[in-house]
């Protein structure tokens, strides 16, 4: 396998960064992800076992919002389809056990004890090492400029060299479009930001879960205290999030218009966090028209094989994807039902 990066791995300029990303099998983005995402955890912990190190941090995670809200529904309708463990907790219930989110009248929530908290750059790294030690090529510092699928392959450009393959997996993140123009991706810059409060025990992995909340405007997600930075928090759908034209229009320090959003939604959310971030850094999702993934070949370049459009929701299945874009590069096809995600399925 021979594989180039336009930075070092695990870099801090796409969307896999800032130490921790939330793992969860509560799938309220539709049952399709349930054997992608059940697939992906057991690939997490081979993944784990084999390079030595922990990657995934139990913490339980809660879906937050009205008994009749669109995510209590699909959370509770794909955890039973997907037979994941998990529990109802009423009103009453969710303010005893979990006190540090604001009571809003009517909320309940779902908790699912296995979810937990997934390290991004240290995965990125233990699949690196263990790809290389099995003799795959990796440059960095090389990104590709051009790929041009033939009959009989995929020719790869980069600034360097010219490689030609029998099939090429792409996967490049909010980059894609410089490759594949055709695809109607969108980039959307959502920054991470770390808050704290007077009582900073309360928000660690075993009295904390990671969460996603949608009660009204009190919309956004959280992680523990997981590395001493405090609280990560992140806006929701409804708030406000630019979009840009491309990536490096990205490539500027955290500004205000970012951080009133996350901070609003710390204020309303969270009464014993100081809504001021501790931190902050830059971040951006490449996001499709229906919010699926871009998984598969198209008709008119069986060779590639597409891997992208994530839409701020694929980092805890990235181990099931590598799997999953192997097997269609190598064999010509997936165990895992991919019709959902087809490439070909934004074609007119």
């Amino acid at each position: 396998m021979w594989a180039s990066s336009r930075y070092a791995i695990a870099h801090d300029k796409g969307s896999s960064h800032g130490g921790s990303r939330i793992f969860r099998r509560t799938m309220f983005e539709g049952e399709h992800y349930n054997p992608i995402v059940a697939r992906a955890e057991e690939l997490w912990r081979k993944l784990e076992k084999e390079a030595g190190t922990r990657l995934l941090q139990p913490s339980g995670g809660l879906c937050i919002g009205p008994r009749d809200g669109e995510l209590i529904v699909d959370a509770l309708r794909c955890a039973e389809a997907g037979g994941v463990e998990h529990e109802l907790l009423e009103p009453d219930q969710l303010a005893a056990r979990f006190p540090q989110h604001a009571h809003i009248p009517g909320d309940v929530g779902v908790y699912e004890p296995g979810a937990g908290v997934l390290n991004p750059e240290a995965a990125i790294t233990a699949a690196f090492g263990l790809a290389t030690a099995a003799g795959a090529q990796l440059r960095t510092a090389s990104g590709v400029t051009a790929i041009h699928p033939e009959e009989t392959g995929v020719r790869i450009e980069t600034a360097d060299e010219v490689v030609t393959a029998r099939s090429a997996i792409v996967a490049t993140g909010a980059w894609f479009t410089d490759l594949l123009p055709d695809l109607p991706l969108r980039i959307q810059r959502s920054s991470l930001m770390w808050f704290t409060g007077a009582d900073r025990a309360t928000y660690r992995p075993d009295r904390f879960p990671v969460f996603i909340r949608e009660s009204g405007p009190v919309d956004g997600w959280g992680i523990p205290d997981v590395d001493g930075r405090g609280v990560k928090l992140g806006a929701g759908p409804s708030a406000p999030k630019p979009w840009i034209d491309h990536p490096r229009d990205n490539d500027h320090p955290v500004d205000e218009k970012d951080v009133e959003p996350v901070a609003g939604f710390c204020r309303a959310a969270f009464p014993g966090l100081t809504p001021t971030p501790v931190d902050a850094r830059a971040c951006m999702n490449s996001k499709t028209p229906d919010g699926d993934f871009v998984l598969g070949s198209p008709e008119a370049a069986p060779r590639l094989v597409l891997a992208g459009g994530f839409s701020g929701h694929g980092f805890k299945h990235a181990s099931a994807v590598g799997e999953i874009v192997a097997d269609l590069a190598l064999a010509g096809g997936s165990s895992i039902p991919l019709e959902r995600f087809s490439p070909d399925r934004f074609r007119s």
